[in-house]
């Protein structure tokens, strides 16, 4: 162990520096000028029928990043159609009127980008990020998508098979499958909209057919139940002149009413425990239930949750 040797009293040395505090060392060894705005342009508009669209110019780098937000997830879908926003998320790669199966993977791929898709539990999302020079294409693309899938019997009983067999590999036959983000849900709200499994009844997957299918997209998958972001090295005027041009004439649709999330006030702790057959050893989650969202007591907990996990 060493230690540094002493400075020389300032007295002694006739000098009255202060000592700096530690904000300023800190600025100091990161090399940062807190004093510096930080601004991040956005621009928001919205089309005639309803598309929400957020751009966002960003030329530190020659790529763009398309990305098409549909407000339907796990929490809004309807009661007799469990799964079907994860289903969605599998049937929006099948094909579409342009575009055949799996040529919208192909078409990035070939273009050297990047590209995934997630349901979230309010809403599901579709991201590419490709060169910059390329945006047109991709704009294209998801408005192709948007406009109409290939629901056809083929490919509904392929992702059929799909999901099912996504929820035997991942949830039923692994340990811990379920642990903790589908079981915690169901131990913890009263609501059926907030507790019900995300992944779906197998039953209400199989009984699905092309017009239950076909239904479901044509009152989610709509403009007005979506928005658009595109962000990166793009010229601000262009893109908004190309999104106008391919989501434009998509018409706008009668959209379900979303659900009531709302929850009964918890008065006690609530103790569940669930048998895990294929598990070696226990596991144990706690959850605490958030504040409303956009309130400070909300980004308090986010704060707090960031420090927990460290």
């Amino acid at each position: 162990m060493g230690c540094s040797q002493p400075a020389q009293n300032d007295a002694q040395s006739g000098s009255a520096a202060a000592m700096p505090d530690a904000k300023t060392i800190a600025d100091a060894a990161s090399g940062v000028d807190m004093n510096v705005d930080y601004n991040v342009p956005v621009e928001y508009f919205k089309l005639d029928n309803g598309l929400k669209v957020v751009l966002s110019k960003d030329d530190t780098a020659p790529t763009v990043t398309v990305a098409v937000y549909y407000n339907i997830g796990f929490r809004n879908e309807p009661k007799d159609r469990t799964g079907f926003a994860h289903l969605f998320e599998h049937m929006m790669f099948q094909g579409s009127e342009n575009l055949g199966k799996m040529e919208f993977i192909k078409l990035v791929n070939d273009n050297g980008g990047v590209l995934n898709g997630s349901t979230r539990f309010d809403f599901t999302n579709y991201f590419e990020i490709v060169p910059a020079h390329k945006l047109e294409t991709f704009l294209w693309a998801e408005a192709d998508r948007m406009k109409g899938l290939a629901i056809t019997q083929e490919n509904l009983t392929n992702q059929q098979g799909v999901v099912k067999n996504e929820v035997k590999v991942n949830v039923l036959n692994q340990p811990y499958g379920g642990f903790p983000w589908l079981d915690m849900p169901q131990y913890a709200f009263n609501n059926w909209y907030n507790a019900h499994n995300f992944y779906g009844d197998l039953a209400d997957l199989d009984a699905a057919n092309l017009e239950d299918v076909a239904g479901f997209f044509d009152m989610y998958y709509a403009p007005n139940n979506a928005a658009l972001a595109v962000v990166g090295d793009i010229d601000v005027a262009e893109a908004k002149a190309m999104i106008e041009k391919y989501f434009g004439d998509i018409p706008a649709a009668e959209i379900a009413p979303q659900p009531d999330l709302s929850e009964l006030r918890q008065e006690k702790e609530k103790v569940f425990n669930k048998y895990d057959k294929l598990a070696p050893k226990p596991a144990y989650a706690f959850a605490y239930k958030m504040p409303p969202r956009d309130t400070p007591e909300y980004y308090a907990m986010g704060i707090i949750d960031q420090i927990l996990v460290q």
